[in-house]
């Protein structure tokens, strides 16, 4: 099947990031989480909205971490639980999350409005990528119309007088799925990147997206830490 333009574009972005860190991976040169590293809880509090993956393509990136476990058992591991897709981070997770969560009623009303003509959006997990701090699972869509909902999230945001703390860290636009991050020295970090070689490719499953959650949550979006003050279907 051809792939559409969106997919390319996509494909582009996750390759750019797999080749500037695989080698750095290879070489021992990863960034280290600081609070991952000290284990100590995550003060940080952010409201993201988020999708979930099915349970098939949970099955299957549960497999493929438990592969990883097992080189690398040091490392910091998602669980089925925390999968998830970041569909926009309201607001980037900080210490002083005060101020926007006494606002929780008007980032609700901007996500209302923003949900209001939303479509299912299905998405394709295949391959992995990585950065120097994480190991991602691809994810793809056709079309637009998951970053039209950014955009219209975005929109609404700004019209709520919201913008403050979005898009903070960098402008979202693609559908991964963070599933590792650093938090110590790798064991043997060519064997590590070894084993993500052999899985660039791997097809994990398809989700399509109705559900959409309104959780307020740490950096990590760690079960302990996520609590969902809005579910949404779109049908």
């Amino acid at each position: 099947m051809r792939q559409s333009h969106a997919w390319e574009r996509l494909r582009k972005r996750y390759d750019q990031l797999w080749s500037g860190a695989i080698g750095r991976i290879r070489a021992g040169e990863i960034q280290i989480d600081p609070v991952l590293q000290a284990r100590t809880p995550d003060r940080r509090r952010g409201l993201t909205l988020i999708g979930r993956p099915s349970p098939g393509v949970r099955q299957s990136v549960s497999a493929f971490l438990r592969e990883l476990r097992r080189l690398e058992p040091d490392q910091y591991y998602y669980t089925a639980s925390e999968f998830h897709i970041t569909v926009l981070s309201l607001f980037t997770a900080t210490v002083d999350f005060k101020p926007f969560f006494a606002r929780r009623q008007l980032y609700v009303a901007a996500v209302d409005a923003a949900l209001r003509d939303v479509l299912p959006i299905p998405i394709t997990f295949e391959g992995v990528t990585a950065s120097r701090g994480t190991v991602m699972i691809q994810g793809f869509f056709e079309g637009d119309k998951l970053n039209e909902l950014r955009n219209a999230l975005r929109r609404w945001l700004r019209l709520g007088g919201l913008a403050k703390g979005l898009d903070q860290r960098y402008r979202l636009q693609t559908a991964h799925m963070t599933t590792v991050r650093f938090r110590a020295a790798l064991r043997d970090s060519p064997r590590f990147a070894t084993a993500l070689e052999n899985v660039h490719g791997r097809f994990f499953g398809t989700t399509t997206l109705r559900d959409f959650y309104l959780a307020e949550s740490d950096w990590y979006m760690s079960r302990h830490a996520t609590k969902v003050l809005k579910r949404y279907r779109v049908i």
